[in-house]
């Protein structure tokens, strides 16, 4: 059975809608699908529409990938199998949602006192979601000739030390896993491997996630080796937390592909393990 429970939609940053997502989705032959855009469930109606009027041979879980601040990093924790709809969930995702439109306009700012003029503006041609985050202003840059990539427009501009870097404001961890608790989901802490951390701040992150009642972590993830893999799988067990896994899609021939995660270890206990979808 092949399962994804990491991937984004125009709702956010990625780069295929929520119901071409799900189609994607089935012709990997995903059995269970989590659509998990930033900090914002506004793709799910969509998609759940089309798995049932197309009668689509998959299961989706309601997700989202919450940003939080830990000790001046960014942590990201997926949200999993939530009641969208829950007052404590919305409240923390509206919060969320005026930090990113606050940051954005602050970012257009900078860009303008280094010529570049009506960025918000222009980025908000390749968000097809109602937020515009920095990938967009990647795009807009890119596309305009600014710089040659995504990665160089991170490196002069929209990344630490760039031009018209700006520093976000987020929830903290506890705060993600209680409101994705309170709405009736399972909190996974996302991407572990990517926030180059020493493996003693590693184990720090994931004991204080484990303390703020968090449930699982990602072990196959995407860009990564067997030996990361298998070092993921021994802390999940060495802090009795779940495993999950994902590709962190955001568009084809960008990330890597829906559901071509190496599978998890049998060392590890998946947390999709008693769903009941």
């Amino acid at each position: 059975m092949i399962v994804d429970l990491h991937s984004h939609t125009t709702a956010s940053d990625g780069l295929l809608t929520p119901s071409a997502l799900v189609k994607r989705a089935v012709d990997n032959q995903i059995a269970i699908l989590a659509i998990t855009d930033h900090d914002t469930v506004k793709g799910l109606p969509e998609a759940q529409k089309t798995i049932i009027t197309e009668n689509l041979p998959i299961k989706l879980a309601c997700g989202v990938e919450i940003s939080t601040s830990w000790k001046n990093n960014e942590i990201h924790v997926v949200g999993l199998n939530m009641d969208i709809a829950h007052p404590e969930l919305t409240t923390l995702l509206s919060s969320q949602e005026q930090g990113r439109i606050d940051r954005a306009l602050a970012i257009s700012h900078k860009l303008t006192k280094v010529s570049i003029e009506n960025a918000y503006q222009q980025a908000q041609q390749f968000a097809k979601g109602d937020i515009v985050s920095r990938a967009h202003f990647a795009r807009f840059l890119v596309a305009n000739g600014y710089v040659k990539d995504v990665k160089r427009a991170f490196k002069t501009y929209l990344g630490k030390g760039g031009y018209a870097y700006v520093p976000a404001t987020w929830c903290s961890i506890l705060d993600a896993v209680s409101a994705i608790h309170a709405a009736g989901g399972q909190a996974v802490l996302a991407h572990p491997s990517r926030y180059d951390l020493t493996l003693t701040k590693l184990k720090l992150l994931i004991s204080e996630f484990k303390a703020s009642g968090g449930d699982a972590i990602e072990v196959s993830q995407s860009r990564q080796t067997q030996d990361d893999l298998q070092k993921l799988a021994r802390l999940a067990n060495e802090f009795e937390l779940l495993a999950s896994q994902g590709s962190d899609f955001h568009g084809v021939d960008t990330y890597l592909d829906l559901g071509k995660t190496t599978p998890l270890p049998g060392s590890v206990t998946p947390i999709w393990h008693n769903w009941k979808l």
